[in-house]
C-alpha cells in the first residue's frame, strides 16, 4: 500500500450514512471511533497496512514526523504497515472509520 489521501465520497457534502452503505456494498469490515476537540493521538505505528475514512468533522496526521496531511468528512487515507503516524483532531473532533479493525492491527508505540 502506498500513501495516499483521496476522497471517498464525489460530494462534498457527504454523509455518515453514505460511508456505510459504502462499507457494506465493498464488504468492508471497518470500526467506528470518535476523537474530541483537539485531542491528540501520540506517534504510533500499526503492522498491517491501514484505511481511514473520515466521516464527520476533521482530523490531521503527521507522518513520519514531517508530512501533515488533513482528512474531512469524505476523505480516505491509505497508511502502509509500519508509518510512524500521529493526529490531531479538528476544531468540531472527527468520527472515522478504520480497517482493518484495531483488535486486528493494534497500535505500537513508536520509538
Amino acid at each position: 500500500m502506498e500513501l495516499k489521501k483521496h476522497r471517498w465520497s464525489k460530494s462534498y457534502e457527504a454523509a455518515e450514512i453514505d460511508l456505510g452503505e459504502l462499507l457494506i456494498s465493498k464488504n468492508i469490515e471497518a470500526e467506528r471511533w470518535t476523537a474530541k476537540e483537539d485531542e491528540h493521538f501520540e506517534p504510533h505505528m500499526h503492522k498491517l497496512d491501514k484505511r481511514l475514512w473520515c466521516a464527520e468533522g476533521s482530523i490531521t496526521f503527521t507522518i513520519n514526523n514531517l508530512q501533515k496531511i488533513v482528512l474531512q468528512a469524505g476523505d480516505t487515507l491509505d497508511l502502509p504497515a509500519y508509518t510512524v503516524h500521529e493526529a490531531l483532531a479538528g476544531f468540531a473532533g472527527c468520527a472515522c472509520y478504520e480497517s482493518p479493525v484495531l483488535a486486528k492491527n493494534p497500535s505500537i508505540a513508536a520509538v
